[in-house]
């Protein structure tokens, strides 16, 4: 039976994560796929293009399910609902997140993951500064966002390391604080 595009995009995300995006090798994704090389090559020219699918993909994923969260409602109850959304996202992926282990991996200052990733984390940034602007000048507010998103990516990080998800929940937490 023929793999699906989106089943490929999966199966390599699922080994980028565990792995990183360096130590997967195309041989270990047509393996775990159950596909020969060809069959991969039809839907993807390259590994960078198969990651930067599933770069797409989780970004996909993010605006649907987690950036929206802060144009739901109000600045607090906006930010709550999105700081669940974040929560339970890396809780159901204790190996932390892909975006900026491939941003270590491949050298984001330069080259194809650069612009996917930035992009992904100046969306970020911007729900932060968006649930913070109401209560606080716009520099005051552009502070906060770049300190929060670096705060709860050092706790994700944490996370994967040690297993323990609280200083993430106390984190996310506290960055209610600031919508008052």
């Amino acid at each position: 039976m023929p793999i699906t595009k989106q089943q490929l995009i999966d199966q390599a995300t699922a080994l980028f994560r565990m792995k990183g995006y360096a130590a997967t090798s195309i041989g270990e994704i047509v393996q775990a796929c159950g596909i020969t090389k060809g069959s991969l090559y039809h839907h993807f020219a390259s590994k960078e293009a198969l990651g930067l699918a599933a770069l797409e993909q989780l970004e996909a994923y993010f605006d649907e399910h987690i950036f929206s969260q802060i144009h739901a409602s109000q600045p607090a109850a906006g930010l709550a609902a999105f700081n669940l959304a974040v929560e339970e996202f890396f809780w159901q992926h204790p190996d932390g997140c892909l975006l900026a282990s491939l941003s270590l991996e491949t050298s984001a200052a330069s080259g194809p993951f650069q612009q996917a990733i930035s992009h992904f984390f100046n969306k970020w940034q911007g729900c932060y500064y968006q649930a913070f602007i109401a209560a606080h000048p716009a520099d005051k507010a552009k502070i906060l966002s770049i300190d929060a998103l670096a705060i709860v990516q050092g706790c994700i990080l944490m996370y994967r390391i040690n297993g323990n998800i609280e200083p993430l929940q106390r984190q996310l937490q506290a960055l209610l604080r600031h919508c008052d």
